[in-house]
């Protein structure tokens, strides 16, 4: 494929690339003239095709990511931590997990706050808290197609919106309260901001994008920095022609510590501030913040499989540590956890098998534009806004693409990540091919037509491979085809048409020529849209529709054999039993319908009335066994461990005498058939306290007769 296949010229500005109703530039008179009609006439002149497109796909989106608002399935931790900091302004501003701020989340704040502060506008309820996702993601849409826009146009910016708004994962990843939402509309808004730099010359926007990840680190921490290097490249590729290479590099390195200096300012706030005036950091040995940021969610997390996390205060015993094999063991963990959670690195691990429902269904699409897109722009200099765009998104592809690859464990949702790039290069590489084959140029006549039919065939393969039968598989494979055909018979007749317009020259060269198909002829081209569409979007739309009817959330994947967390299959719950009665599986709470949210709150209103009269605590072993207390508004907990139990706070002998101080009443403490089950302080409460009610992988201990 030649380098004269450019789709627009880089010295045009996006004011001069956007087409109007007729094809050319709005002059400033017509607009003039739109404006001063009235609002009539102003709402006509607004209501473009490209626009009511835009509406229409974020309409749905938001439709989609709202759906069943109130029962979305929520982390039971991070909901817990949400309702501490909606109470009072020191435990947000210090990420506390509980109402006395004894201890932090596991995570950093920024989504947090968010969810925060919606709930204290709107009260603590389940829609509260996902009510902020929804709004994010829906920006994210609009946000991408705007940075699409402003080097490619309209066309493959409407395209690349669909496929992000359609995509499984982010559906999923939007269907709860976590934070990956707010992390993706960052790492979006630092694209446009570069992408904005490089066509206006503004060099300040780079820094926009530094503040951007700066955001972005606030909810996902060190994986917001992993963007750095697929922008910085962006940065130096746009910086104007005739500027010296160093000085370009020079720039996007500033960018990059600027935007890690940032990113560092609330961590080392907390640092700064004295340990008695703030709670414990969770993940951390040593009440650090920094090893709660860099070492437990960022290497350990990459690298420690399945069972991530701080190490047990004291060896497991040996049953704990058979019960542990077991739950990872491939013919029980692979029914008990995500496909996610326990699948193997790999080169193919994310595109291939059980995860590529959840990311990977315009796969050939975003390769194919990728390839393309560096192919046409090879010989643009610096300063190209197209050459940049194509950097940018196909090294965020392959950057977050290998690093999910190569980790130790991940959850589904982390693949969100992987959309916006995937999404863009979709779009963009469609909108190179269609614009250089309406010219004419013959490479493209001939890849366009392969592309839409691969795409169809790898739809059909993923839905056939996911068991999903072979007339849904067969529909997507054969609207591929259809679509493949009748774009080669479009384009012939439109190439027949342009030549016969002009006998005088030949159907190459009318081909190049700037001569609109004839009506019948557009008939054919939305003909064949409608079949692409349907090779395209049959894979992610059925994907769509099996999480909606299953309650699926962030930790679910499309098509997956446990089911739903909310909904699990007949093999999912016989694995899941033994499971839970030795303390592991999930901490969502699966569909949080009314029932389980009036259970949760019964239970913590007994509990707050059985402590009322000696006005004591109760003492729970792990933040993670407390989350549905601290859920019901008990307020009268003392958490010990962090979310794991792994955190050495309290201590052995602060545990001690809180109990002999008649300050505790009661105790809930795990088994020993977990990991944690052999920690000294379980042993230290269970020498001082009495046994009572066994409940699954929970002993509760009576300690009121230290306070009698």
């Amino acid at each position: 494929m030649t380098g004269e296949m450019k789709t627009q010229s880089s010295s045009m500005t996006p004011a001069e690339t956007e087409p109007a109703a007729e094809g050319g530039p709005i002059p400033a008179a017509a607009g003039f003239r739109a404006w001063s009609a009235g609002p009539a006439a102003r709402a006509r002149a607004a209501c473009t095709p490209p626009r009511l497109l835009l509406v229409l796909i974020t309409a749905a989106a938001a439709c989609v990511y709202a759906w069943s608002l109130n029962s979305d399935g929520l982390e039971a931790y991070y909901a817990a931590g949400v309702r501490s900091m909606s109470g009072n302004w020191h435990d947000f501003l210090y990420d506390a997990f509980d109402p006395k701020g004894t201890i932090t989340l596991d995570k950093l704040p920024g989504a947090f706050w968010v969810q925060a502060l919606s709930v204290r506008v709107f009260g603590y309820s389940v829609w509260a808290m996902v009510l902020p996702q929804v709004v994010e993601s829906t920006l994210t849409v609009l946000v991408l197609y705007r940075a699409v826009r402003r080097t490619a146009g309209t066309g493959a910016a409407l395209v690349a919106a669909a496929v992000l708004a359609a995509s499984p994962v982010t559906i999923a990843s939007t269907r709860g309260n976590l934070s990956e939402p707010l992390y993706l509309l960052c790492l979006v808004l630092a694209a446009d901001a570069v992408l904005r730099g490089i066509v206006k010359r503004r060099r300040r926007s780079a820094y926009a994008a530094a503040f951007w990840i700066a955001v972005g680190f606030q909810a996902k921490m060190t994986e917001a920095w992993l963007v750095l290097p697929a922008l910085m490249p962006a940065v130096v590729a746009g910086t104007v022609a005739g500027t010296a290479w160093w000085r370009a590099v020079l720039r996007a390195t500033a960018v990059a510590l600027v935007a890690v200096a940032l990113s560092l300012t609330w961590v080392c706030a907390f640092a700064l501030t004295p340990a008695s005036a703030r709670p414990v950091a969770d993940g951390s040995t040593h009440n650090s913040i920094f090893q709660q940021v860099f070492s437990y969610n960022g290497d350990t997390r990459f690298g420690g499989g399945v069972q991530f996390g701080l190490r047990p205060l004291a060896p497991p015993t040996p049953q704990a540590l058979r019960n542990a094999a077991l739950v990872v063991d491939p013919t029980h963990g692979r029914d008990l956890y995500p496909p996610a959670t326990v699948s193997r690195p790999g080169w193919d691990r994310l595109f291939v098998g059980s995860l590529a429902p959840d990311c990977a269904w315009f796969l050939p699409c975003a390769a194919a534009g990728a390839v393309v897109l560096l192919r046409i722009r090879r010989r643009a200099g610096r300063g190209d806004p197209a050459r940049a765009a194509a950097l940018l998104w196909t090294a965020w592809l392959l950057l977050y693409g290998a690093a999910f690859s190569d980790a130790g464990a991940i959850h589904d949702y982390y693949l969100a990540t992987l959309v916006p790039a995937i999404a863009a290069l979709t779009g963009l590489g469609l909108s190179a091919l269609w614009s250089a084959a309406r010219r004419g140029r013959r490479q493209a006549v001939l890849l366009l037509p392969l592309l839409v039919a691969a795409q169809g065939a790898w739809g059909g393969y993923l839905l056939l491979a996911a068991h999903q039968g072979r007339p849904l598989a067969g529909a997507a494979a054969a609207s591929g085809l259809a679509a493949a055909a009748g774009l080669a018979v479009v384009q012939r007749g439109a190439f027949r048409e342009r030549a016969a317009a002009d006998p005088g020259r030949s159907a190459a060269a009318a081909a190049v020529g700037r001569t609109r198909p004839g009506g019948g002829w557009r008939l054919g081209v939305l003909a064949v849209a409608a079949m692409a569409l349907a090779a395209g979007f049959t894979g992610p739309m059925a994907a769509g529709n099996w999480l909606m009817q299953r309650a699926g959330g962030p930790f679910d994947t499309p098509f997956a054999p446990m089911g739903s967390i909310a909904h699990l299959s007949a093999a999912a719950r016989v694995a899941q039993a033994p499971a839970q009665a030795v303390g592991y599986g999930p901490t969502v709470i699966g569909a949080t319908t009314p029932a389980i949210w009036s259970l949760i709150t019964g239970e913590a209103t007994a509990m707050r009335r059985a402590l009322a009269p000696s006005h004591t605590e109760i003492l729970v072993f792990a933040s993670s066994m407390a989350s549905n207390y601290v859920m019901g508004g008990l307020t009268e907990i003392q958490p010990v461990g962090g979310y794991s139990g792994g955190v050495p706070y309290p201590t052995v002998a602060q545990v001690k005498a809180l109990v002999r101080d008649g300050r505790i009443s009661f105790a809930i403490l795990p088994t020993s058939q977990t990991l944690v089950g052999n920690d000294p302080r379980v042993r230290a409460v269970e020498a001082l306290c009495s046994p009572g009610l066994t409940a699954r992988n929970e002993i509760i201990y009576n300690c009121a007769q230290w306070g009698a």
